[in-house]
């Protein structure tokens, strides 16, 4: 099993496409996915539903009963074969609140340690479980940022999305440190970029932030008809206007398999 996060200390940059469509393009290539969406506003998980799904089941159940729910119990079929998930809703907003409340200071940042301790086979009987951030980063999603294999951090051609990926940097040497975790190797992909957007700028800030050796190649393109049909699990899949987009999506998968 490989654990990809999809994060960046800001929101906008594209996060949760990446997230869908390289969990699709594994799928269609016959891997087996499990998505766990972090962020409460659920985006990953409204667009993967099938009608049955149970809203209730996101990780806010186990935080207070580690050794006791099974992590099986939460996950969710979606609306493509061979990708589960596990779903967020809004009652992750108290999870901050709920393991401050439970845990000391030491082990707020081991959770995700602890859930895969527990529920060891049941994660690695997926080839992959790629999982999706909220913008503000808490102590949920740092601890499974913790125990990622890789880190995909999307940018734009905005500064914002570049001062996220800083604090993210950030954050993880100095917990890695204080944990004596190894730093999770990260990817830096340009995306959602406008034909006309002049890059330089960008590419001289990674560069002079020495994240030049963690940017990829690859740069994913701004569609203007993209977002129309967003909602669509395999649309960038199955419309030919999106050759272009698809060719950028199957480099990127070499890059992070």
């Amino acid at each position: 099993m490989k654990m990809i996060s999809f994060c960046n200390n800001k929101g906008g940059v594209g996060k949760t496409t990446l997230c869908k469509n390289v969990a699709y393009k594994f799928a269609l290539d016959g891997a087996k996915v499990l998505l766990i969406d972090l962020d409460p506003q659920a985006t990953l998980s409204t667009q993967l539903a099938t009608s049955e799904v149970d809203t209730k089941k996101s990780l806010i159940k186990i935080i207070g009963a580690l050794d006791m729910v099974d992590l099986k119990k939460l996950i969710q079929t979606t609306n493509t074969s061979n990708v589960d998930i596990i779903i967020g809703n809004h009652e992750l907003n108290k999870a901050s609140a709920l393991i401050n409340s439970l845990f000391n200071e030491k082990d707020r940042n081991l959770i995700a340690t602890d859930i895969y301790k527990l529920n060891e086979d049941t994660l690695n009987s997926y080839d992959y479980v790629l999982i999706d951030y909220p913008p503000t980063i808490q102590e949920l999603a740092i601890s499974f940022l913790l125990i990622s294999d890789l880190i995909v951090s999307p940018v734009s051609s905005g500064n914002a999305g570049c001062k996220g990926l800083l604090d993210l940097r950030n954050l993880l040497n100095k917990l890695c440190r204080e944990y004596n975790f190894n730093v999770p190797s990260l990817k830096v992909i340009i995306n959602d970029v406008n034909e006309n957007d002049n890059l330089d700028n960008i590419k001289n800030w990674l560069k002079n932030e020495n994240f030049e050796k963690n940017v990829s190649d690859i740069i994913i393109k701004k569609s203007e008809i993209f977002p129309r049909t967003e909602n669509s699990f395999i649309s960038i899949w199955d419309n030919n206007v999106y050759w272009r987009q698809k060719q950028a999506y199957e480099e990127l998968i070499k890059e992070i398999k």
